[in-house]
């Protein structure tokens, strides 16, 4: 094997290497997250001055279940004025927060990053291939509706999901069809929501 000619192997380099990820050549493949009712904690709030500087961007992410670490993203236009419609959603990402109606009731308030970093909020997620606008949606709920819907989605769920025969009584109820089989409507009055959803 023949040696390199004229190299110099006394070299060195000073350079800053902290706070890079290393190129591994791993690809990021994006996570599918199905729809569903989501506890995410608001890890970042930013406005980006070159790109939208009227709109707050939200990063959340996923603090329980399957999809704990998932980080999903957001955005809310900043209202123009005391008319602007965009004010009900920051009222349904305050309610989400767990800040109270008293709290937010109490005349003109400043919202700003410090009022939602590290709060967990209550979200219902549909994914891009479920909405019309062919874009990801999330909506804030306050806790208490988001438990109700979550609790009439994930019973829908199961009872739709469910087989024939004793093993698909989701709940217990056999209904009023073949043995066995649970409807939505009886499931639905089991939870006390039987008036409140189309059986």
């Amino acid at each position: 094997m023949s040696e390199e000619i004229n190299v110099n192997r006394d070299w060195n380099v000073k350079v800053n290497l902290s706070g890079l990820n290393a190129p591994t050549g791993a690809k990021k493949v994006p996570v599918e997250v199905p729809e569903g009712f989501y506890t995410a904690k608001v890890t970042d709030m930013y406005v980006n001055p070159d790109h939208k500087p009227n709109r707050v961007i939200l990063k959340m992410t996923i603090s329980e279940g399957a999809f704990k670490g998932v980080v999903r993203t957001d955005g809310l236009n900043i209202p123009k004025d005391e008319s602007d419609n965009v004010r009900y959603y920051w009222r349904g990402l305050a309610e989400s927060a767990g800040y109270s109606p008293a709290q937010l009731d109490a005349g003109s308030i400043e919202l700003g990053r410090d009022t939602f970093i590290d709060r967990d909020v209550h979200i219902h997620f549909t994914p891009k291939d479920k909405t019309t606008s062919g874009y990801e949606q999330i909506d804030y709920l306050a806790p208490s509706e988001w438990n109700q819907q979550r609790q009439v989605f994930e019973a829908s769920n199961r009872t739709e999901g469910a087989p024939n025969g004793p093993s698909g009584s989701a709940l217990g109820a056999t209904g009023g069809g073949s043995e066995g089989t649970t409807k939505k409507s009886d499931v639905l009055t089991k939870l006390g929501l039987g008036g409140q959803a189309n059986a």
